[in-house]
């Protein structure tokens, strides 16, 4: 957890942006992911996370909002916390897991991001209006 801090502290919005609208890391390398069942890989812009969410992260009927207001606004949760936080938007990103414990939507891809680029997309999701 202290990892995760201290890379959402050095957080670039603009490699996130990468990320996000074009499927690139911060060494212009193309992300991987898996998506569905059995799971099959995405490279690149075709795992981009805009390409299902809009270049707006205001979502689409397939895909919710992943604007970062959107996605820390949910229900408290019994501990008071809320709904994502930067720990619980990694493990639904990189293992496919809600903050709640329960399975995402298998036509969610599945990534292997590191501390900073999570912490650099979510710092470019708080950029979102």
């Amino acid at each position: 957890m202290l990892a995760l801090a201290a890379a959402a502290q050095a957080a670039e919005p603009r490699i996130g942006e990468r990320l996000y609208r074009e499927g690139l890391n911060a060494r212009s390398e193309p992300i991987r992911a898996l998506v569905g069942m059995p799971p099959s890989p995405l490279l690149g812009g075709r795992a981009a996370c805009g390409a299902c969410h809009g270049g707006d992260g205001r979502g689409s009927p397939a895909a919710p909002d992943v604007r970062w207001s959107t996605l820390e606004a949910g229900a408290p949760s019994g501990d008071g916390t809320r709904l994502y936080s930067e720990r619980t938007f990694a493990r639904s990103v990189n293992e496919g897991i809600d903050p709640r414990g329960a399975p995402v939507a298998a036509s969610m891809p599945r990534y292997s991001l590191s501390n900073s680029e999570i912490a650099a997309l979510a710092a470019f999701l708080k950029t979102l209006r």
